[in-house]
């Protein structure tokens, strides 16, 4: 079971079913990853041929196969169930590439340098952090475009807010985000263009 079969169970719940209790579709979802979590155990870690150590922190339902996935909440493809401002059992200068998208936004702006610290410090020189957030100064621009219309940008302003991990505390732009991995002791930052390198 994964979770499209789950979509597609809930698909055929009546429509009016569906809309009372959508808020407990995350719910679902989170008690399905913790029960196959008990009943499969952990995931096996993917070794690379290269014997690369690479991170998916705050992967949330996404699974790629040469990561090791780590979020706080369970699912059947998560390894580690922890929170990602602490790799504590990940020694210094170990891991060859860290992949957050959309995960450091959900820390308070008070604990981002702590965060960003942890994941530099278990990163070897010269690897990769690659960062996605979302782009304060493109979220103005979206809402200036819709005539100041705010529900254009509240979702990806504030997170979806449908349980615990998905409270967005924080805002970055190109400028802020590039001097504070700078000043954590990151050397060549630049931004990403999806798809691209």
């Amino acid at each position: 079971m994964n979770n499209k079969l789950i979509e597609n169970l809930i698909y055929f719940l009546p429509a009016s079913f569906r809309k009372k209790y959508s808020p407990l579709k995350k719910e679902v979802k989170i008690i399905y990853g913790q029960l196959t979590r008990q009943i499969l155990g952990r995931p096996a870690l993917q070794k690379l041929d290269n014997g690369a150590i690479n991170l998916h922190v705050g992967c949330g339902s996404i699974n790629h196969p040469k990561f090791i996935n780590i979020d706080g909440l369970s699912g059947p493809h998560i390894h580690y169930i922890s929170l990602i401002d602490n790799l504590a059992p990940l020694k210094d200068n170990s891991v060859d590439l860290i992949y957050g998208s959309h995960c450091l936004e959900h820390f308070s702006h008070c604990m981002v340098s702590q965060v960003l610290n942890e994941w530099f410090r278990v990163l070897k020189e010269g690897v990769i952090l690659r960062v996605s957030v979302p782009d304060f100064d493109l979220l103005i621009d979206k809402y200036r475009a819709s005539g100041n219309n705010i529900n254009k940008i509240i979702y990806p302003l504030m997170g979806g807010q449908d349980y615990k991990f998905n409270f967005q505390m924080t805002v970055f732009n190109q400028s802020n985000l590039k001097l504070l991995l700078k000043k954590i002791g990151f050397k060549e930052v630049r931004k990403w263009q999806p798809g691209g390198c």
